[in-house]
């Protein structure tokens, strides 16, 4: 008697989903996230969030940063406290977001799909955390925990139209100027952290960990320095 061939086993995929609390938050973080979007794409202006887009990819600020570097006398404070920890924190800025990004795969925003904001520069399909917001933040972060080396710099600086611009705009006081520069820089940092949501590149939880990534990357980079400086 000839056996009846067994049927198939019915192969079901099985998704493992994150735990409730995790998934609250997820759901409330593009809630948020596609509210903003919506609210202020309409406000700003689209050149405008190209630009930030561009001058804080990888791809420019790095290339930039190293020129100036090259560019700039060993003996000054600049190149060793300011330029050398932005290069090294970019690269060290590379490899955690593409490591993280690896693990956590998460896509990014759905909506962002069928929007006409076109990347300024090709992207990746991962969002979490946004790269470009830990770049600024570790760029900010940079330039406000330097900030008496940049004071010491300008005011050793002998650079005729430097000290015109420095005497015309803030009377000679090289503290002020300093200031008025990391304000500059602590409000693109920001505007560049408000975009990343307004193109709806990333989520705002994308964002706020990629701010906080860069920060710590900062704090990393700069104790390393000042350990071989030692």
């Amino acid at each position: 008697m000839d056996q009846q061939p067994r049927p198939p086993k019915s192969s079901t995929t099985t998704t493992t989903l994150p735990p409730p609390l995790l998934l609250h938050i997820l759901n409330l973080d593009v809630t948020v996230s596609l509210y903003v979007h919506t609210l202020t794409k309409p406000l700003i202006p689209r050149p405008l969030l190209r630009l930030l887009e561009l001058i804080a990819d990888f791809r420019f600020f790095f290339p930039v940063t190293l020129s100036l570097f090259l560019a700039t006398p060993p003996s000054s404070s600049l190149r060793s406290h300011l330029l050398l920890p932005l290069l090294l924190c970019s690269i060290l800025d590379l490899l955690f977001i593409a490591l993280i990004k690896s693990i956590v795969r998460r896509s990014r925003p759905s909506y962002a799909k069928h929007d006409e904001y076109n990347a300024v520069v090709s992207i990746d399909n991962f969002s979490f955390p946004s790269g470009h917001s830990s770049r600024v933040c570790f760029i900010a972060s940079i330039f406000y925990l330097s900030r008496t080396f940049i004071v010491d710099a300008l005011a050793d600086l002998n650079h005729p139209r430097v000290a015109l611009l420095v005497h015309r705009w803030v009377r000679g006081d090289e503290v002020l100027a300093v200031t008025l520069l990391i304000s500059v820089v602590l409000c693109w940092a920001l505007s560049t952290l408000i975009s990343r949501v307004v193109l709806g590149r990333h989520y705002v939880l994308d964002v706020f960990v990629g701010g906080c990534l860069g920060y710590f990357e900062a704090l990393l980079t700069l104790y390393i320095i000042k350990l071989q400086l030692l």
